[in-house]
């Protein structure tokens, strides 16, 4: 490549580059594919999360099924959250921290609320939970002296909370500190992040952990500065909403933090105060953080979280409060970063793309640009708690790549050269002129059209090919082969592969046909029609009779190039090309020559003779189809065969009634003028199994093809 080309070819690059770039920080700026980017950070969290990184300082004393089996429906009465209390106080627990409101009187006994109290009060450091609520309530006074935090922030706008409800007084009197619980999840109902500060009125209130986070380390007053919030010398990163990312390690299930039955705790505490040794040893809960919640079915509100649809709110706060303990955060990169990464990459994938020779070589470098940044944002996620964006910069890539691709297809005028190329193999040279002078009318790479596909298969050909040598073999089936080509291409269909001794064909494309139904039904005929002439020939020279059978269907399809970038093949998807295919071996179980999908039928009704052949389930499909044999073209039927179909089909309406053995005579009156009539011997048989053994009440007709 001369420098000048090079240079124009880098220049257009750049151009390409620096415009994806552009739409992309439009649309990021727009919001498209956020929750796409929460989504990559959910994926980051399931992979990637370590366990081990999480504080062993924290535990959990939950309220399980085992826990109501030995003490009974919830809520329990409150002495025995007391008695857990006073266990955990006596164990050296650090702190005991409630995800359980206390916001009416114990329904059972009033003296249980102040024996409750009693031990928290005993215990110290023991934190409950207060909840924000819609409707204007006044805080209490007592709740806002337990709750309250001093909060220098200046410029600071915090969104107010209307009102907030806390537990009865005594536990509030009590306590050594409280903090909402309240949880706002992201627009995918996911919960990532929690609001550390909220304000109520002229006071500050504290999210539970940030309370017990504070309290320990006895810090009364926390600042709010330039996207940051200082808990004495911590510094909390937060996001622009003024929340704080959690950073997860792990599931509760997973045993990401100790847990223990609550059950066991009080039959401990009861152990303990008889002198006997307890179930758990109290040294498991020396210096601990102990949270007390429900996580029995039923007993509380499922969250959805990164790892989890089915989360106990309670690992949301003790993932929070081990963030803030341990000083492992979640942060959010710097807008610039995402800006810098997506320019690069559009860059690095136009450059590459359009400086490169080799096909290969382009792909690699592209995909090596890809997975780079992809590792880079794992690294920075697991090493470094920073999230990078994914899904942005890596579609921007991914658009880029497509760009380059395009414009390079256009600038090099390969268009007319690939269609020749491609259709030239297996099509008319008329339609390849066709197409040649009407490119328009075709799409590289794939669309979806209603087309029909055909298929036939020569029957018991490993017995034929065992009666032949190799090269006489090979001989018969390029005559075979080369004569229904011929027939296929006559009325407009391609010949998309040989299958063997069978043929796939497309009609209706790559050129739109409105008549490639008929058409397809055309070829099948006279394709039967010159077969029984050739076997005639080919028996006078000692080869043996050759049959086949065809299955034609018709569908929306997925038609074009498909493949790789070194070799393309032109070709349909879809679930019409299987049902053609099944319908070719169906063939063999009802003794007939050419089988049509439904809609084929229906399109070509006007053109052609059938009559119903069965209600069917093929393989590989779960509702069923309504089957047809093509017998002629319209008006070619013979009268005997007309007489024929007559009596089939008033057997087939008084099999449908469930009147057998009116089927069952209509059916033999039908053998009699043809016994070799395949549907009506196989209805036959059925009448004949169903009057013996009647088909359930439930019975559909439908009947499912096992195999091929």
């Amino acid at each position: 490549m001369d420098r000048a080309k090079r240079l124009k070819k880098l220049a257009v690059a750049t151009v390409v580059g620096c415009v994806v770039f552009l739409l992309a920080v439009l649309l990021h700026m727009a919001g498209w594919l956020d929750v796409a980017e929460l989504k990559s950070l959910d994926y980051r969290f399931q992979h990637y999360a370590d366990k081990a990184k999480a504080s062993q300082d924290i535990a959990l004393v939950a309220v399980d099924e085992a826990s109501l089996e030995a003490f009974g429906r919830w809520p329990w009465p409150r002495d025995r959250h007391g008695y857990v209390v006073r266990y955990l106080k006596e164990a050296g627990a650090k702190a005991v921290v409630f995800d359980v409101l206390f916001l009416e009187p114990d329904e059972n006994a009033e003296e249980f609320d102040q024996s409750f109290a009693d031990d928290i009060r005993s215990a110290g450091h023991v934190f409950l939970p207060i909840l924000f609520q819609d409707e204007p309530q006044p805080a209490a006074p007592e709740v806002l002296a337990k709750a309250a935090l001093r909060v220098d922030a200046p410029g600071t706008v915090l969104a107010p909370r209307s009102g907030v409800k806390g537990p009865i007084p005594p536990l509030t009197q009590a306590v050594s500190g409280l903090g909402y619980i309240n949880l706002t999840p992201d627009r995918d109902g996911t919960t990532r992040r929690i609001p550390l500060i909220s304000r109520l009125g002229d006071s500050y209130l504290p999210h539970l952990a940030l309370a017990v986070a504070a309290k320990l380390q006895g810090v009364g007053q926390v600042a709010i500065e330039r996207g940051s919030l200082r808990v004495g010398s911590l510094t909390v990163p937060l996001t622009k909403d003024g929340s704080m990312l959690i950073d997860w390690h792990g599931t509760l299930d997973a045993g990401t933090y100790p847990s223990y039955s609550m059950g066991a705790v009080l039959q401990s505490f009861a152990q303990q105060q008889k002198g006997e040794r307890p179930l758990l040893d109290p040294a498991l809960f020396k210096d601990k953080i102990v949270f007390v919640a429900t996580t029995a079915a039923g007993t509380y509100e499922l969250r959805v979280t990164p790892l989890s649809p089915f989360t106990s709110g309670v690992l949301i706060h003790m993932a929070a409060l081990d963030n803030l303990l341990r000083g492992r955060f979640l942060r959010e990169a710097p807008y610039w970063a995402f800006v810098g990464a997506t320019l690069l990459l559009c860059l690095g994938m136009t450059w590459s793309f359009m400086l490169l020779r080799r096909n290969i070589l382009k792909l690699l470098m592209g995909l090596g640009i890809a997975l780079g940044y992809y590792a880079l944002t794992i690294h920075a996620f697991t090493s470094h708690g920073l999230w990078l964006e994914l899904v942005f910069p890596l579609g921007a890539w991914a658009v880029t790549f497509g760009a380059a691709a395009t414009v390079e297809y256009v600038t090099e005028g390969r268009q007319r050269r690939q269609l020749r190329a491609v259709f030239d193999k297996y099509m008319s040279s008329e339609v390849v002129e066709e197409i040649m002078r009407n490119p328009e009318d075709i799409k590289l790479g794939g669309e979806k059209k209603e087309l029909t596909v055909f298929f036939s298969d020569v029957a018991g050909f490993t017995t034929i090919s065992e009666q032949l040598p190799p090269e006489r073999l090979v001989e018969l089936l390029n005559l075979y082969l080369s004569a229904m080509t011929d027939i296929i291409r006559k009325h407009r269909g391609n010949v998309n592969k040989y299958l063997g001794d069978g043929i796939m064909a497309i009609f209706g494309a790559p050129l739109g046909d409105p008549n490639h139904a008929t058409l397809a039904c055309y070829a099948a005929l006279e394709s039967q029609v010159e077969l029984a002439r050739l076997r005639e020939t080919w028996k006078a020279q000692g080869y043996p009779e050759i049959a086949a059978r065809i299955g034609v269907n018709s569908g929306q399809l997925v038609v074009g190039n498909m493949g790789s970038q070194e070799r393309l093949e032109y070709t349909v998807m879809g679930d019409s090309v299987n049902l053609a295919s099944r319908l070719e071996g169906a063939n063999k179980f009802y003794d007939t020559l050419i089988l049509l999908g439904p809609r084929t039928a229906e399109l070509a009704s006007a053109d052609i003779e059938t009559r119903e052949v069965d209600r069917m389930r093929v393989k590989g499909k779960h509702e069923p189809v309504v089957v047809y044999e093509l017998l002629a073209r319209k008006g070619s039927l013979s009268s005997e065969k007309q007489k024929l179909v007559a009596l089939y089909r008033e057997g087939l309406s008084a099999y449908k009634a469930r009147d057998f053995a009116t089927a069952k005579a209509r059916f033999e009156a039908a053998l009699d003028l043809d016994p070799t009539d395949g549907p009506s011997k196989v209805y036959r048989e059925r009448t004949v199994a169903y009057l013996a053994a009647p088909p359930p009440v439930d019975w559909d007709g439908v009947y499912e093809l096992k195999s091929k």
